[in-house]
């Protein structure tokens, strides 16, 4: 069976050869699946270092960092990197239910029953949202579609081409030069959607998901497999409105033939990767719960970029600022960016000189420019509770007109209940 390794992010991997035991890393791995994992912290372009290697009392360890989800190498191993949060929370549970939520994913199709699954791999989870997707296509019916074909048939069927008669059948009077359309399943989106499928038979999956690709390919053995993915994904994109309910299987059909994670960029090493940036997996969270739960959800903007840091030079204004959130309501603008990093709230009391909770400088700056820009009173940097942080800060004055609050969100909890306790804390400050 292929090894199957899950580890938190930022967690660290050594290799059993240079470690028997796992007291000095997050988990062993065999050697094997340690040399893949190293080679590949160097093949990989621009992943802003998803994996770095590190030398720990004199033996090479590898971290994990800035992403999760799924990396797939080329021997099957599946390597998990799941959010660090609560030790006795179901972690990947909770990174399926916020992963419903990426924008410009597919993954807004995985639905309750796939999140209820959480004790199968992703990888797994990850093929039943496919395979259920692509099954109600095939229940819909696989949609076809005329195409121009132009043969030299025994009988006349459509319109006769002369010139094309006398070039290629001066010598075979039995065939006859013909253009005719077709019905046809041959198009480039059920080619995508059966390629995939081969794909995926191609690599380890559960016993169930197994049985349900043998199905689909039987229903798709009319539709040949794909030749150039990239070239039929833009003749895709140029299809009529008839193919908009083949967008859920296609986008995971992207997803999965990618070879690639989302911002990161596959070298030569061979592997499958489903990763996400856990900052942007949070970013978007959060956003969405206070866009859809917020007690007046028309004061919400998302996203928003009317202002700049520098209002003019030479004639235009310069490095546009683009805060997480903006809520202007009861005569007040409140501003809120979200911050996927461990907070200590315990350090209050006993913190010594100079200590932060664990709160990068480089925030404070950047609400405090949001805050003079988009004339806010209030702004709030948003971070994931933990054991060491469940309460707001005490509130940061920057002036006596510009208050900062530290304010953790449970990605655990319903989001909700989330969002509403949020509120109940940004609105507990209007005057």
């Amino acid at each position: 069976m292929p090894e199957l390794i899950s580890i938190a992010e930022n967690g660290l991997i050594g290799s059993d050869r240079d470690f028997p035991d796992s007291t000095s890393c997050t988990v062993v791995v065999s050697d094997a699946t340690f040399q893949a994992l190293r080679q590949l912290a160097f093949d990989v372009d621009g992943a802003d270092n998803l994996l770095t290697v590190a030398v720990q009392k004199k033996r090479e360890v590898i971290r994990v960092r800035n992403y999760v989800g799924l990396l797939m190498l080329s021997n099957g191993t599946q390597l998990e990197i799941l959010p660090k949060i609560s030790a006795d929370l179901n972690s990947r549970l909770v990174l399926l239910r916020m992963l419903r939520h990426l924008r410009n994913s597919p993954f807004s199709r995985i639905s309750m029953a796939h999140t209820a699954a959480a004790q199968l791999p992703l990888w797994d989870v990850f093929v039943m949202a496919f395979l259920d997707a692509l099954e109600l296509l095939v229940r819909q019916g696989m949609q076809r579609a005329y195409v121009l074909v132009e043969a030299n048939e025994r009988f006349w069927k459509g319109t006769f081409q002369a010139t094309r008669q006398q070039r290629e059948n001066a010598y075979h009077a039995e065939r006859l030069a013909v253009r005719y359309d077709t019905l046809t399943a041959d198009i480039p989106p059920n080619r995508i959607l059966k390629t995939t499928l081969l794909h995926l038979q191609q690599h380890s999956v559960g016993s169930a998901n197994r049985q349900r690709i043998r199905q689909l390919l039987w229903a798709l053995d009319d539709v040949p497999d794909s030749r150039s993915v990239p070239d039929d994904r833009v003749a895709t994109t140029r299809l009529n409105r008839l193919f908009m309910r083949y967008e859920p299987a296609l986008r995971w059909a992207y997803a999965l033939l990618a070879g690639r994670a989302f911002g990161v960029q596959k070298g030569n090493t061979a592997s499958l990767s489903l990763l996400f940036p856990m900052e942007r997996v949070f970013e978007d969270y959060v956003a969405h719960g206070i866009r859809t739960y917020w007690p007046d959800t028309d004061r919400v903007t998302v996203q928003e970029s009317s202002a700049h840091l520098v209002d003019e030079h030479v004639g235009t204004p310069k490095f546009k600022l683009r805060p997480d959130i903006i809520i202007r309501q009861l005569g007040r603008t409140l501003v809120m960016d979200t911050k996927w990093k461990q907070i200590n709230s315990q350090e209050l009391g006993t913190m010594p000189a100079g200590g932060n909770y664990g709160i990068e400088q480089a925030d404070l700056y950047q609400l405090y420019a949001y805050g003079k820009k988009y004339a806010a009173d209030d702004l709030f940097l948003i971070y994931p509770s933990n054991d060491l942080f469940r309460e707001p800060l005490p509130v940061f004055t920057y002036d006596a007109d510009t208050r900062l609050h530290v304010v953790p969100f449970d990605p655990a909890r319903a989001l909700a209940d989330e969002v509403e306790k949020l509120a109940a804390y940004a609105l507990s400050f209007s005057e």
